[in-house]
């Protein structure tokens, strides 16, 4: 098995919405995908309306992403993407985050499980790959991550 470099996925956010800390189902914050974008050489897409990710808040030190966003292509396909993982918050991380700047690759563990879904013939593989990222901070409230294929 190898990675396979695939793509860049750039995404800035907005919010939290006041955190749902007491909710049976743990303390959750709701964050708005207001701007993303995929650009490699097999895919090019812009976010096509907003998308949403429900953090999960952790007491152990993670923070464990639930995103949902939709693409548009620059070929007009409709992508759908949805996204799990861990995000470490190192002290580096919350520096940055509260400083609005950027993180090194190394400064805290972020990481994706992406799955795809679209009908478009031109993207199937999307459909029939298994995708991880690893992120890093651009500033607050926005990130990069760098993609890849399992093969």
């Amino acid at each position: 098995m190898k990675l396979e470099s695939e793509f860049i996925y750039r995404v800035k956010t907005t919010g939290p919405l006041p955190d749902t800390k007491g909710s049976p189902r743990g303390e959750r914050q709701y964050w708005i995908v207001s701007e993303a974008d995929l650009e490699g050489a097999r895919i090019r897409a812009k976010l096509a309306a907003p998308g949403s990710d429900w953090m999960n808040v952790s007491n152990d030190g993670f923070w464990r992403p639930d995103v949902h966003v939709p693409f548009v292509t620059d070929d007009g396909e409709t992508i759908l993407l949805h996204y799990t993982g861990l995000v470490q918050q190192t002290d580096a991380f919350r520096k940055a985050a509260e400083a609005n700047r950027p993180t090194a690759w190394n400064d805290q563990y972020m990481r994706l499980m992406m799955n795809f879904d679209t009908g478009a013939p031109r993207y199937r593989w999307l459909n029939t790959s298994l995708f991880v990222a690893r992120g890093r901070l651009l500033g607050t409230g926005n990130i990069e991550y760098e993609c890849y294929r399992l093969t």
